[in-house]
């Protein structure tokens, strides 16, 4: 069976975002067939924006749990590696894991094909460490040359063809404990070599693209990571689904998702504009701004 993983702890909409990831998916055919394990220090709340499901778990995780998984260089995407490690010993079946700021836009029945056919996923290309996105060149500048040392011996030094994938979703087959450990390490040794938001996504694109062949999972996932001003508005979406009975939440939740798409790729399109448009758009009064979705504005 797929397990899909969250983790959701510490702000209300971090919950939010969570809630309305889940319903999504359950939202989607042939999701009754999956499972989700939501690592959380607010079951009860969660439960309440979701609804009863049969298939949705909740993982108690306290407060010290969560810094533990920091580690000792206090890094958040660390926790993401832990919450994976702990979850392969909990479920059979491999594991699609997600970030909170995600909508399922149509089945997983793809990503599922594919981790029986034992391929791992990660979200999408951002293309190679030397020669992708700004801070993928950044991260390349910094560490080319550098032999990065890992605990037990082992080393890593950047390579410019690199892929670099973003890792908001992860899916890994049931035997990838060992690969786990290795990421863990990785990570931590790149953290301390350069102090990035990231180091964990260059741990786990390395890790995995040496284990075999990595596939996108963009399909049927949103990842709307540059929209954090949906936040603003969740609240409401919220409110309303309490009017609608629990049955009717997943498509409205689905329906939430489908408009985030418009916005998504327009605050893509603004963001890849150069600098100096993007500069006088805003003096004009031209800059991009989150629309008010309509599924999501309050009720009279």
């Amino acid at each position: 069976m797929l397990t899909l993983v969250y983790q959701a702890y510490g702000q209300k909409a971090i919950y939010q975002e969570a809630a309305l990831s889940i319903l999504t998916w359950l939202h989607q055919p042939g999701s009754a067939a999956s499972q989700v394990l939501v690592y959380t220090d607010a079951p009860e709340a969660l439960q309440a924006m979701i609804g009863t499901r049969l298939n949705v778990f909740y993982q108690p995780v306290s407060a010290d749990q969560w810094q533990a998984w920091r580690g000792e260089i206090d890094f958040v995407h660390r926790v993401k590696i832990c919450v994976l490690q702990d979850a392969l010993m909990r479920v059979a079946g491999p594991l699609l894991y997600l970030d909170t700021d995600t909508v399922w836009t149509a089945p997983a029945d793809t990503l599922a094909a594919t981790l029986a056919a034992g391929r791992r996923l990660m979200h999408l290309k951002e293309g190679s460490l030397a020669a992708g996105n700004a801070l993928n060149r950044k991260i390349y500048k910094a560490l080319s040359g550098q032999v990065v040392k890992l605990e037990n011996g082992d080393t890593f030094q950047a390579n410019a063809t690199l892929m670099m994938y973003n890792a908001g979703v992860l899916g890994l087959l049931p035997q990838d404990a060992p690969l786990l450990a290795i990421v863990l390490a990785l990570t931590e040794a790149l953290y301390r070599a350069l102090p990035k938001h990231v180091m964990e996504q260059l741990a786990f694109s390395y890790v995995l693209q040496q284990a075999g062949p990595v596939d996108s999972a963009d399909g049927p996932i949103l990842h709307y990571w540059n929209l954090k001003a949906l936040r603003e508005q969740l609240p409401a979406f919220f409110e309303n689904l309490q009017t609608l009975a629990p049955e009717v939440w997943p498509a409205a939740a689905s329906a939430l998702g489908q408009e985030l798409i418009a916005p998504y790729e327009a605050e893509l399109a603004y963001r890849g504009l150069p600098g100096w448009r993007r500069a006088f758009l805003k003096l004009a009064g031209g800059r991009w701004q989150m629309p008010d979705l309509q599924t999501a504005r309050p009720r009279a």
